[in-house]
């Protein structure tokens, strides 16, 4: 009986069904293709050559099947019965570079996709170099061939052209029916037991709207370290593959600072009990993907690779599950990877080699190279050596980073060479050369500080210009203060001679209770002048709080106002209305020494009790050296103080500004409230330097408005994250002013590291910079082992910055000081663990990730809410942004958005701000207005204080318009839904990848709207989907909005 075109037609199995929604997802681009090319010498018979390709595709049905989704309710396989299939031949006899125009060749094809819909889904050239030296290149989509295939065909081939007789061709149709027909339950449970508590370190979202961009790295170890694998793995009773598993575990686990990860192992599938021994011949793709959860802890690697050996047999044996089963087993959203890393380890039953000497030929060089589906793929091909290829999508891995995983894989698998007997944990996979950038590169320049400590310079600069302005503003009682540095010296002698006089001198603890103003700067000066340490206190504190500082600190004398001075009972007091300045005093003044205490600040602790930070003079002084040497160019001329005195960042504004014997200017509390009021002070006053918190800085710069504030040369901004908006809004402005981000604890004296911004070296994220000169900055994990770049971890400071110690701590917290184990320089020997999350750039920047307690979980998804508050500022109008995560009654918790300006934009308008910087679920739910967000007294949020949103704008908004209409009736179809809002997205209410699929089949049959299934990814919501739909249809597709009339399932045939 004669065969019809279409021989057979049967389902897809789990994998290809997995496959071909990636391949939809980017229908223009190879993904999930394979190439391999081989160059053979000898006397090749081309005829029959390419004779035997036609004839082993007719043998197998899987490659004569078409892929098929858009006409039946669930995609499937269709067989024809003798597809057009050629050989392409080529002459390159004639080029001297061959292997250039190999590479620009092999691009080439592999950047050109197959029509899925038209088997068979490869291609095979072959390329005359001369008579007796060719190029075979064949080109093939995993959806019909996977890689133990590849050397079943390969082989047949041969064995065609060689006129062997073949066995029958084992049916494919075989195992989709076997696939399909499994019982998982026994697997589902060995894979929820297994899976059962692992949090993946990060949510990683297929991004939308992008096409994979991959990169390849290869490196080949040599024969002898293969040899020296090879004696452990026999010695040890275990496979080779165990070893590369255990070494890539050991890798993934170092780079994303955890012991626990989870990745993929491809493995074929071929049950004997399907086939018995023949299994192993059948062609198609039987793959799987078992999951590999590797933890590392102290066993001896010994133990540690056979209980990992043992793991992977007992996979083998529950059998696998598909990518979305595993999704859900991690409770992570329908659009995130599963896993990020697939592991293939290539040992395909062939030799090559042998196959092409029986046939007359000889193999000179092979390569087989397949597309990623993962943002990591490493193929290892297991030979005289191993080969070592790393394939990697570009939207989420760089060279750089890939560079460095190699290298590390290969120290992981030389390190298993040196004996099994220490921890798993104990073997470092960090290679040398990346430790050496870490600890010598990345270090801050060299800086060489003066012996002269901060008072003795600033009597210098009192004596050097004594008619110079010092300090500038306003005291308590509204009165004008100005002081020349005379002015300055005098009053501040005066404070000395009285502290002293009442037994509060040279070492001596004095609190400093007082709000801005000259007289209180002056103050300052004295008590370092008397060679006492000043604490500085809120003078609106509450009495408890002031009391346990005075007492933690152990105070010898206070220095307040009148108001203020029976407050602390029989402690001495000094008022500052009753200090008459001297001159004469100032040659009494003896500065301190290095070793003593400058200051004494206060933070808050994690017990409610605060916690004083001891700086010493040694500290003070570098920091003042640093800082100038950070910025030559813009020494300082006036200084507006806006922080606090209690504050650390007021300690920059002081003694950076006296040091240098600029002009410190003190605004009243009213003008740090109104940034109108601010702006006509740094005017008036032709303030050259300032320093706030981001989002103040943001207020001033919409105050200042196209007038500017002409005499600015320098704005600092610190002490919380800088959005990328504020950079590009800070150019566009002010471009004449230099914008420095500065980051650094209490502990690390003010400030560690300071990034100079400008646009076109900023990306998403504004970096905290570089290690300023005499710092190093390490990224440490949670084994306290450096963190390879691109790994957040925590940061910890070494070098002159790091202060002295807690002082009324909490027990415990003493231990964030250690010893330096990175460096022998006693310089650098101390060092504070900050508890930042931070991670090294390659070129040396750090990027503050802030610190885990503000990390959200939210519809399965992990969010970072600075990442959010950042993508809101550039919406025009906002110009504060606070976002938190909202929960009551039970329900699920939400995302919410407080939003701050004088010309707030709409919710539409924000979410299509949105919608370019941030993929939809980290849109807020919903968005709360205000003038102003409420802010403390150094300038941050105070989230504790923000309102909850209006809980009666939960209902869902209804579809709008004719299209969205129809669209929400086909989702409700779908999802089981009695109702769909316009802004609800599909994957959040339970959308799947196949039901995706049957959405696009359901929009192109009955809105008769030629909709791709990425539509639906980069646009999940109902709104957004319609709209661009409508752009579909506006640009010549057919898109009526009347519900077409169901029609039978059709295969179109190709010609």
């Amino acid at each position: 009986m004669a065969r019809g075109p279409i021989e057979d037609i049967y389902p897809l199995t789990g994998m290809q069904r997995a496959m071909l929604v990636r391949c939809l997802s980017y229908p223009d681009q190879p993904v999930y293709m394979g190439q391999w090319w081989a160059l053979i010498e000898g006397p090749l018979d081309r005829t029959a050559f390419c004779a035997a390709w036609g004839a082993v595709i007719q043998r197998h049905a899987a490659l004569r099947s078409g892929i098929h989704w858009d006409t039946k309710k669930d995609p499937f396989q269709a067989v024809l019965s003798a597809p057009a299939f050629q050989v392409e031949t080529l002459d390159w006899s004639d080029r001297a570079d061959w292997r250039a125009t190999l590479q620009s060749f092999l691009a080439a094809d592999r950047a050109t996709p197959f029509d899925l819909k038209r088997p068979p889904l490869m291609r095979v050239r072959l390329v005359a170099l001369a008579p007796d030296r060719h190029i075979v290149v064949w080109t093939r989509h995993h959806l019909v061939v996977d890689g133990w295939s590849l050397g079943l065909i390969v082989d047949e081939v041969l064995g065609a052209y060689r006129g062997l007789a073949a066995a029958p061709a084992l049916a494919f149709r075989r195992y989709v029916e076997w696939d399909n027909g499994r019982n998982l339950t026994g697997a589902r449970k060995h894979w929820s037991r297994i899976l059962d508590g692992y949090h993946p370190p990060e949510t990683m979202i297929e991004p939308a709207g992008t096409a994979p961009s991959i990169g390849e790295r290869v490196i080949q170890l040599s024969q002898a370290i293969g040899q020296r694998l090879s004696v452990v793995a026999t010695s040890e009773r275990l496979t080779m593959s165990t070893l590369v598993e255990g070494a890539w575990g050991l890798v993934l686990a170092r780079a994303a600072g955890v012991d626990d990860v989870l990745f993929g192992c491809v493995e074929t599938v071929r049950p004997p009990e399907l086939l018995g021994d023949q299994s192993a011949h059948l062609v198609g793709p039987q793959i799987g993907i078992q999951p590999a959860r590797i933890a590392v802890d102290d066993t001896p690697l010994r133990d540690w690779l056979a209980r990992l050996q043992a793991s992977r047999a007992a996979g083998r044996e529950a059998g696998h599950v598909g990518l979305d089963v595993i999704r859900d087993m991690l409770d992570l959203p329908r659009n995130a990877l599963p896993v990020a890393s697939l592991l293939a380890v290539q040992t395909y039953p062939l030799s090559l080699a042998g196959a092409l000497r029986a046939a007359g030929l000889t193999l000179v060089e092979s390569v087989d190279v397949s597309l990623p589906d993962m943002p990591l793929n490493l193929m290892v091909e297991i030979a005289d050596g191993l080969s070592i290829r790393l394939m990697f999508d570009q939207r989420h891995v760089t060279e750089a980073h890939a560079d460095q995983l190699l290298a590390m894989m290969v120290r992981a698998l030389e390190g298993l060479t040196d004996g099994l007997d220490r921890p798993a944990s104990g073997l470092d996979v960090l290679p040398p050369s990346v430790v050496r950038t870490l600890t010598e590169d990345f270090a801050g320049a060299t800086l060489e500080v003066g012996a002269e400590t901060v008072p003795g310079i600033i009597l210098r600069h009192i004596r050097t210009q004594p008619d110079a302005l010092a300090v500038l503003g306003s005291d308590r009682d509204m009165t004008h203060r100005a002081m020349t540095y005379r002015d300055m010296g005098a009053y501040a002698a005066a404070v000395a001679a009285s502290l002293v006089a009442r037994g509060a001198g040279r070492g001596s603890r004095v609190a400093l209770v007082l709000d801005r103003s000259p007289r209180a700067v002056a103050a300052i000066v004295g008590i370092e002048f008397a060679g006492a340490s000043y604490v500085p206190i809120d003078p609106d504190a509450p009495a408890e709080r002031r009391a346990q500082i005075l007492e933690a600190a152990a105070v010898s004398a206070v220095v307040t106002d009148r108001a203020h001075a029976s407050s602390f009972g029989e402690r001495p007091v000094v008022a500052i209305e009753d200090i008459v300045p001297d001159a004469a005093a100032l040659e009494a003044i003896k500065p301190s020494a290095p070793e003593q205490e400058a200051y004494l600040i206060f933070t808050s602790g994690s017990t409610g009790r605060p916690k004083g930070v001891s700086v010493g003079h040694d500290n003070l002084r570098y920091h003042v050296a640093a800082s100038a040497a950070e910025t030559p160019d813009l020494p300082v001329g006036r200084f507006l103080l806006t922080f606090p005195l209690f504050f650390d960042g007021s300690v920059t504004g002081l003694f950076c500004t006296f040091t240098q014997g600029g002009t410190l200017v003190l605004p009243t509390a009213e003008e740090t409230q109104d940034p109108d009021r601010l702006v006509a002070l740094v005017r008036k006053e032709e303030i050259t330097h300032v320093c706030m918190t981001p989002s103040f800085w943001r207020l001033l710069l919409d105050a200042a408005g196209t007038a500017g504030l002409p005499a600015l040369r320098q704005a600092k901004i610190a002490a919380e994250p800088c959005p990328s908006a504020l950079v590009s809004l800070h150019a566009r402005v002010m471009p004449h002013v230099a914008l420095c981000n500065e980051y650094g604890p209490t502990e690390g004296t003010v400030w560690v590291s300071m990034e100079r911004c400008r646009p076109e070296t900023i990306a998403d994220a504004v970096p905290i910079g570089h290690a300023i000169a005499g710092t190093r900055l390490y990224v440490l994990d949670h084994r306290e082992r450096l963190c390879p770049i691109g790994t957040t971890g925590e940061l910890v400071i070494a070098g002159p910055a790091v202060a002295r110690a807690y002082v009324g701590a909490d027990p415990g917290v003493e231990l964030r000081w250690r010893a330096n184990p990175f460096s022998s320089n006693p310089a650098f020997a101390p060092t504070y663990r900050t508890g930042d999350r931070v991670s090294y750039g390659f070129d040396g920047r750090l990027y503050f990730h802030g610190r885990r307690d503000r990390q959200l979980k939210i519809g399965g998804y992990r969010i970072e809410p600075g990442e959010v508050e950042a993508a809101l500022m550039w919406s025009d109008g906002v110009v504060e942004a606070a976002v938190v995560a909202e929960q009551r009654d039970g329900s699920a918790a939400r995302l919410v958005a407080h939003i701050a300006g004088d010309s707030l934009p709409g919710d539409e308008e924000l979410r299509r701000v949105l919608s370019s910087r941030l993929p939809s679920y980290m849109f807020p739910q919903a968005f709360v207005r205000h003038v102003r967000l409420a802010r403390s007294g150094n300038g941050k949020i105070e989230y504790g204080t923000l309102p909850l949103s209006d809980a009666a704008a939960t209902p869902a908004e209804a579809p709008v318009g004719d299209r969205e209409t129809a669209l929400a009736g086909i989702w409700q179809d779908l999802l089981g839904l009695n109702r769909v809002g316009r802004h609800d997205d599909f994957f959040m209410l339970g959308g799947s990848s196949l039901l995706a699929m049957q959405m696009i089949a359901r929009i192109r049959r009955d809105l008769t709207i030629p909709a791709e299934i990425s539509d639906l990814f980069e646009a999940p919501r109902i709104a957004d989907l319609a709209l661009r739909l409508e752009k579909r249809a506006a640009a010549g597709a057919a898109g009526t909005m009347t519900i077409a009339p169901r029609r039978r399932a059709r295969v179109d045939l190709p010609p």
